[in-house]
């Protein structure tokens, strides 16, 4: 979200609530994303936010993704280097691209992967390149426990610097149901 303090938090709250509300009746990622662009280009004037909305089928662990001027999440597969997932990205919440339509793609995560997302305030720094950021980050992800991995990220790309903008970092991992 572009600006900070109670008027971005109420506009953030907002398009969090009318995400979740396009998402109870509209099962692709990419859709919601369109519904989502047009609602805040309607009611949200001036507003610019950025999205990663993805949906995790539990029980075929496939993964339907739309990405709206979000950063990729990364994936670790076991027994292979982690990678930037290279969906479809479509601008920031707030292009109005509710007419033309945005793309989203979808991929299976196999057993044991992890993916990870995160907010721009963990790799952008004013001072690194942001590719040399993403791929320490890439290389900090790897099959193993969650835990293990968001500890490892943190220590690494954040240490004891002093945040200088918000950071969020989820990290899911795929474990199939004893046969």
């Amino acid at each position: 979200m572009v600006g900070s303090g109670l008027p971005a938090a109420i506009v953030m709250g907002r398009l969090r609530s009318a995400l979740r509300a396009y998402a109870l009746e509209f099962p692709d990622p990419a859709e919601v994303l369109g519904k989502l662009d047009r609602k805040a280009s309607h009611f949200e004037t001036q507003t610019m936010a950025t999205v990663a909305y993805a949906v995790i089928d539990t029980t075929t662990a496939r993964v339907d993704l739309a990405l709206a001027g979000h950063l990729p999440p990364v994936l670790a597969v076991p027994g292979e280097p982690a990678r930037l997932v290279n969906p479809p990205l479509g601008p920031p919440i707030g292009h109005n691209l509710a007419v033309t339509g945005r793309e989203g793609t979808t991929f299976d995560m196999p057993p044991g992967a992890l993916m990870g997302f995160y907010t721009d305030g963990l790799v952008e720094r004013r001072d690194e390149d942001l590719d040399t950021r993403l791929e320490q980050l890439r290389r900090q992800m790897t099959a193993t426990t969650a835990e293990t991995v968001c500890a490892g990220i943190m220590a690494h790309l954040v240490g004891n610097q002093p945040a200088t903008d918000d950071i969020a970092l989820l990290v899911t991992r795929h474990r199939p149901e004893p046969a």
